[in-house]
Order: C-alpha cells, then sequence, then structure tokens
C-alpha cells in the first residue's frame, strides 16, 4: 500500500461522513505494524456485534489495507479509525495525520506492493480522501435482500 503525493482526486466521489452513524467504533493508536492485526480484530467483532458477519472478509480487508498505509506512511502521532454503520451503509474512515492523499497507483505484474488502492478501489462502493483521512464505504443490503440472506457479500469479495 502507497500514500501518494498527489491531489489527484480518486476515481470515485461520495460526500465523507463528518460524525458518526448510529452504530460506531472509533479506534485511536501510535503508528505501530502490530495495531492493524488489533484494528482488524476490532472490526470483526464490531460487525459480528451489528450483525453484518456477512461483510467480515471484505471489511478486514479494508481496514487492513487503510491502516497498514497509515502505519507505514502515516505522519501523525496517532492513527485515527472509524467504523460506523447506518443508512444502507458500512463507513470506513483512517485519519493518519499525513496532508498527502492517497490514490490508485499503476504496478507492473512483477510489483510487490503497491495495489493497496487498487484493492480498496475494488471492495468499496465508493472511496476518497479528505484532508489526512482516508474513507470507504461498503453498501449493506437489505436483510430482506436474498444475496444477505445467502451470506454474499455485496462488494464482490
Amino acid at each position: 500500500m502507497t500514500m501518494g503525493h498527489t491531489t489527484a482526486a480518486p476515481a470515485r466521489r461520495h460526500v465523507p461522513r463528518t460524525s458518526p452513524l448510529p452504530s460506531s467504533i472509533t479506534l485511536e493508536f501510535p503508528p505501530e505494524p502490530h495495531r492493524v492485526k488489533q484494528a482488524r480484530h476490532l472490526g470483526v467483532a464490531a460487525l459480528r456485534e451489528w450483525g453484518l458477519g456477512r461483510l467480515v472478509d471484505t471489511v478486514e480487508m479494508l481496514i487492513s489495507e487503510l491502516v497498514t498505509n497509515a502505519v507505514r506512511h502515516g505522519q501523525g502521532e496517532q492513527v485515527g479509525v472509524l467504523l460506523a454503520y447506518g443508512d444502507g451503509e458500512l463507513f470506513l474512515a483512517v485519519d493518519d495525520g499525513t496532508p498527502s492523499r492517497a490514490y490508485v497507483r499503476q504496478v507492473g505484474p512483477e510489483a510487490e506492493g503497491g495495489r493497496g488502492m487498487v484493492i480498496v478501489q475494488a471492495l468499496s462502493g465508493s472511496w476518497g480522501t479528505d484532508g489526512p483521512r482516508t474513507w470507504c464505504t461498503v453498501p449493506v443490503p437489505d436483510a430482506t435482500d436474498p444475496r444477505a440472506q445467502r451470506g454474499t457479500d455485496p462488494a464482490g469479495a
């Protein structure tokens, strides 16, 4: 995963949330590599508490990619994570204190890294940056949706 030093806008636009949704968790921790695993575990626990276990694989990957970016490339003393659910979507935001914006890199097939934001773009409904914060959304189908009843992840993971 790579944080770019560009102001290019992301491919998809969405108005970022500035306040938590009805069900939310917030985390703040030092930018240490072992914190990525802790953030994933807390995110998974929240999803299960909210009855969204079918989104675990997708959201776990999104948390992993965004928090790893923050730990590796962030300039702040803390990493902040917001995971919130409401209005038919899950919202994930990671603040790393870096003024530069995340972007989708073009990497060759032999590159060992640099695909983090490609993964975020592929798994999320929308994503973007808002100052030092990178965010994404995952649509949550209505419980009456047959895909939700079968446990199909709407993000395609």
